[in-house]
């Protein structure tokens, strides 16, 4: 295989299936503490992910992502992000990531347990990264 020189060679896992391979210009994601744009060359590191928007740069495109959390590793010409969710922002579906939103919503003022309030909690920002990702993912780049 022969690399591209000015490429960074990307693989996002997820459980359910490999979401992305293939060599990118850049990748730029959230850690929590803050944003981080890795291209290729970059000095070899792990880092924890947030749960966010992921963005991927490929020929002066870009395509959005929606991810939940997990960590990254990074060497000169490669990285590797294992998530435990990775959807592309146009496949995510608004209309039931708006439902979740308001189920959770109502959901957290009647709640009893604390594991419940973390899990409805979890299901708020899940929506809201989600709906998040699908509007900036929309409209912004070409097939």
């Amino acid at each position: 295989m022969i690399m591209d020189e000015t490429r960074l060679a990307l693989q996002i896992l997820s459980p359910e299936k490999c979401f992305f391979d293939g060599d990118v210009d850049e990748i730029v994601f959230f850690t929590p503490e803050g944003s981080i744009g890795i291209m290729d060359g970059h000095s070899p590191m792990i880092a924890a992910v947030s749960e966010g928007i992921v963005e991927i740069f490929t020929d002066g495109d870009s395509r959005i992502a929606a991810v939940g959390q997990g960590f990254c590793e990074i060497d000169y010409h490669k990285a590797m992000f294992y998530l435990d969710t990775a959807e592309w922002a146009e496949d995510i579906d608004v209309a039931r990531a708006k439902e979740a939103l308001e189920r959770a919503n109502l959901r957290i003022h009647n709640i009893q347990s604390r594991q419940d309030y973390l899990r409805t909690q979890a299901s708020i920002s899940r929506a809201l990264v989600r709906l998040k990702a699908a509007e900036s993912g929309s409209g912004r780049h070409h097939h």
